[in-house]
């Protein structure tokens, strides 16, 4: 086994100039050098080996009889080779482009999606490139842009200097700009959509086409996030890239987990292993198989390292409710890489619940790329009351279940340690995991919808009581003798704080006030009253909504400080429809809160903020469970 030196194959697309020739040492018999493809084994341009007495063949056809051993652990989740790394002279505009990502181009091109990074080596003074939208659009305005040739307005244009780099995820629209000499590395993929191209023509005179349906397939439509890395230039599941510069020497440990391969942007050095070494130079492009073992790498050189690394834990997360199963693949970042929902249908019996919830599971894994061995465990948040010691389901109105052993039955097929708590729990949990108090270890959820339901998070725990039976928030009283509850008691904190409570006081008032606006609002039929129309009717400047909302909004507020004197966390987070109303329902809560919590001029009170996840709390939460 030994380190090999490979040479590229070249492409001399329109828009390449010639420094890659004369600045890189690549030889071509094409005029113009546009990319040189340093690490392949795609069909449409694989790297060939450069010196000994494989000379001549190509990376691909080695691979393929030497064995994958050579490509490393990390690489086994991938069914071909894994990347590709090209230079690219932009010596001209790059048209604008699109990629897809892994699950529609396996449907509509039938290979990988492409998400890719780059690095800026060198880039003439002013040269800029285009990353991502200078705002976000619809699609319609998209495709106007497209279509018009008026594209260029809404792109982010970025002005670049050598050492910059670009992380490009799938999704986000991206060029290259003229006088840029870039480093890419990039999934093994070669589908790109085309969105823009300067109105150029080929040698014939045609302009290249675009590829409009795909691009708003797959497109972004927003500002793409900026992503740094402490430790590496960049890090996904499918590469990992770090910048060696250096005077003396760096290890590196090809060991069996993955090949590794030195992309020598400038000066000299030399790769030695156990049993010999190779010299290396600027523009060469360096081959470590797997098991290769312990290298010093030394020299007066700059290189970009690359590495496959260890694919990535995944945890499943399910939203189980009376109407849906929502289930979700969350990586280790706590960010949803999949979703799939199936009808629930709770008049079954349980065991065919749960196998519909199990093949939810399965199609969601296959659209995330993840196998069942990446997963580490799966939580369940349901409805009602659940035993999180035994994981059974000990009593819920919404299916109608009484002692269900839910983890278990669920583990007949999914072999994974299996998790189960209350929804509004875990809805709880993925708030503090990963949405609006993410980083804090105390918060209290309530979930304003039909009802008011409640979560607890004491030291980055859930709370729920004695048999998992507590944290029922909506039900504690609010009004002595009030009006009556679902629970059979009467005046509970649901009763006026839940969005039903305020569509119900909203009815009473119009009832009383006909000249209200109220009414001409709801379409003169108050079976059509939301609780959005209480805000717009006293934003309009209605007196008899000003008086709905105040009195809801006091009850609410009288709530939430409750729940701040028990608990006194650091965050009290509200979620559900009516929170769409932003400041106008969190402002005054805020204020009450300030001024008649307990200890308020002594502590700083918690805050009051929006749920930030939606719908996808509860996945997110359930994943966490442990």
């Amino acid at each position: 086994m030994e380190a090999i030196k490979l040479t590229p194959a070249c492409k001399d697309y329109l828009w390449g100039g010639n420094r890659l020739k004369n600045e890189f040492g690549k030889q071509s018999e094409q005029d113009i050098i546009a990319e040189t493809w340093e690490l392949s084994c795609h069909p449409d341009g694989s790297s060939t080996i450069a010196e000994g007495k494989e000379k001549g063949k190509t990376l691909a056809r080695y691979l393929e009889e030497q064995g994958k051993a050579l490509l490393g652990k990390n690489c086994e989740a991938f069914e071909d080779f894994p990347i590709l790394i090209k230079l690219i002279d932009a010596k001209e505009n790059l048209s604008v482009q699109v990629h897809p990502d892994n699950g529609y181009a396996a449907q509509v091109e039938h290979q990988q999606g492409k998400t890719e990074m780059w690095y800026v080596v060198d880039c003439e003074p002013g040269a800029a490139l285009y990353y991502g939208l200078n705002r976000e659009v619809t699609k319609q305005e998209f495709q106007k842009h497209m279509e018009d040739g008026t594209l260029l307005e809404v792109l982010n244009r970025v002005k670049v200097h050598p050492g910059d780099v670009f992380f490009i995820e799938a999704g986000t629209i991206h060029a290259i700009g003229a006088g840029i000499l870039i480093a890419e590395i990039q999934q093994n993929s070669n589908v790109t959509y085309r969105v823009y191209d300067y109105d150029r023509t080929d040698a014939q005179g045609n302009k290249r086409p675009l590829h409009i349906q795909k691009a708003l397939d797959v497109a972004a439509l927003k500002p793409a996030p900026v992503r740094k890395w402490e430790k590496h230039l960049a890090s996904c599941r499918y590469f990992t890239v770090d910048k060696i510069e250096t005077n003396t020497a760096v290890a590196i440990d090809s060991d069996e987990k993955s090949f590794h391969h030195l992309l020598c942007l400038d000066g000299i050095g030399k790769v030695e292993w156990k049993d010999g070494k190779l010299e290396f130079q600027k523009g060469d492009s360096v081959f470590l198989p797997a098991g290769l073992g312990a290298c010093k790498v030394s020299g007066n050189f700059q290189a970009l390292h690359t590495w496959i690394p260890a694919p990535p834990s995944y945890r499943i997360g399910i939203d189980l409710g009376g109407t849906n199963i929502a289930v979700g693949i969350v990586d280790e970042n706590l960010q949803l890489v999949a979703k799939h929902s199936v009808p629930t249908q709770a008049e079954r019996p349980y065991q065919q619940i749960v196998e519909d919830m199990a093949k939810a599971v399965f199609t969601a894994m296959k659209e995330a790329g993840v196998s069942l061995e990446q997963c580490t465990s799966v939580g369940i948040g349901s409805p009602g009351i659940c035993d999180s010691e035994t994981g059974t389901v000990i009593y819920t109105n919404n299916i109608k279940w009484e002692n269900v052993p839910l983890t278990a039955e669920l583990q007949k097929w999914i072999p994974l340690p299996c998790y189960l708590s209350n929804d509004a729990n875990c809805a709880a949990l993925g708030e503090v995991a990963a949405g609006a108090a993410k980083g804090c270890k105390n918060a209290v959820l309530l979930t304003l919808g039909t009802g008011v339901g409640g979560g607890i998070i004491l030291d980055g725990k859930i709370f729920a009581g004695c048999h998992s039976a507590g944290a029922e928030l909506g039900h504690t009283v609010l009004v002595k003798d009030g009006e009556p509850c679902t629970c059979g008691r009467r005046g509970c904190l649901e009763v006026y704080a839940s969005a039903s409570a305020l569509i119900r006081q909203a009815k009473r008032a119009a009832e009383k006030n006909p000249d209200s606006l109220l009414w001409k609002l709801c379409g003169g039929d108050l079976e059509r009253m939301d609780a959005r129309i209480p805000f717009e009717a006293e934003r309009q400047g209605d007196e008899t909504a000003k008086q709905v909302v105040k009195e809801y909004v006091a009850c609410l507020s009288e709530g939430v400080i409750n729940f701040v004197n028990i608990f006194r966390p650091e965050y009290v987070i509200l979620g559900g429809g009516v929170c769409n109303e932003g400041a106008r329902l969190l402002d005054p809560i805020n204020d009450c809160v300030r001024r008649l919590c307990f200890g308020s001029d002594k502590v700083e009170p918690p805050k009051v903020v929006r749920a930030k996840l939606g719908n996808d709390a509860g996945i997110i939460g359930a994943a966490v469970l442990k």
